[in-house]
């Protein structure tokens, strides 16, 4: 690494770390060996400035408006800027969301360069603010776990936050329609409202056990399963949502069933993309095939994905603009 990216600073704006934050910052940013701090709404801008003397400052997710005022410091110094953003679709479900995009329009309207994790997101951006962009995906979040041999024993695994459920139940009911015996792990935040849709729902062929999230959880349930399946819904909200879930699918090894949308189409080639009900179809009967997927996919995000490739990344833009 160059001297000069040593004066380098990462800050964020929450005491617990987001998801989006950790694959996405802090992953490179401890691979780099550059300083992190959190700022919170009572931090002195002109303190941290003196503090840590940066030639660039990169922000995290904006979580409260005293991100602003040190970005605008900067500016006022010429220390360059460098803002994060993902799920930024612009349509404001919530007060929650209203906070969040009026803070995301201030923080990048005060950035010398701006970050997003896909060529869709970034679309959107440009397309609603006129504003340039980077694309620097997230990193590897897990290990890799060993290929498993394949058999006809349907093992599913599906794991996603709340935000997903629907996509879930979608999914869901395209394998109980085609009728074929599964046992399914769900890994996820956990709430009386999916208990109750399961419920509602009343699945004859499916065996679902839900699990609350966790790494261990999750890393478990990745292990003893065959194939992993992400049913997804082609809308706005989907369209900037990093592909995490898709490439630590592939990472973990396993056969992937994914719906089709007009995103990440470069991971469609490792997945079987369509009907999860025919996708589990197609891989009890073309396993030699199925385990080319899987083989090819994991040494492709294992490739693309990983901690080097991603802060690989961010030193180009570092260097790029300094």
């Amino acid at each position: 690494m160059k001297k000069n990216l040593k004066k380098i600073l990462w800050v964020f704006s929450t005491n617990v770390p987001i998801p989006s934050d950790i694959a996405g910052c802090i992953f490179p940013a401890n691979f780099l060996k550059l300083p992190k701090i959190i700022v919170s709404q009572d931090t002195e801008s002109n303190e941290v400035i003196s503090n840590y003397e940066p030639e660039i400052i990169v922000f995290g997710k904006c979580f409260n408006s005293n991100i602003i005022n040190l970005a605008k410091e900067a500016n006022k110094k010429k220390i360059k800027t460098i803002s994060c953003f993902n799920d930024w679709h612009f349509k404001p479900n919530n007060k929650k969301e209203e906070k969040q995009f009026y803070l995301n329009n201030l923080l990048a309207n005060n950035s010398d360069q701006i970050v997003v994790k896909s060529i869709d997101a970034g679309k959107v951006i440009k397309m609603n603010t006129g504003l340039n962009y980077n694309v620097i995906e997230d990193c590897l979040r897990y290990n890799k776990l060993e290929i498993k041999k394949i058999n006809n024993k349907l093992n599913l695994l599906w794991f996603g936050t709340s935000s997903n459920h629907d996509t879930l139940f979608r999914g869901l009911r395209e394998i109980e329609f085609h009728k074929i015996n599964s046992n399914i792990n769900v890994v996820t935040n956990l709430s009386s409202e999916i208990f109750q849709n399961l419920k509602l729902e009343k699945f004859k062929y499916l065996k679902i056990k839900l699990i609350p999230f966790s790494e261990k959880n999750l890393l478990n349930a990745a292990t003893n399963s065959s194939i992993i399946i992400i049913p997804l819904i082609n809308d706005h909200l989907r369209l900037v949502k990093s592909s995490n879930r898709i490439v630590d699918a592939l990472n973990f090894g396993r056969f992937v069933i994914k719906s089709h949308t007009n995103c990440h189409l470069d991971l469609d080639k490792y997945c079987y993309v369509g009907n999860l009900g025919e996708g589990l179809s197609w891989f009890l009967n073309n396993q030699d095939d199925a385990i080319k997927l899987v083989k090819s996919g994991q040494d492709f995000v294992q490739t693309k994905y990983s901690v080097q490739a991603i802060s690989k990344k961010w030193q180009n833009l570092f260097d790029k603009i300094l």
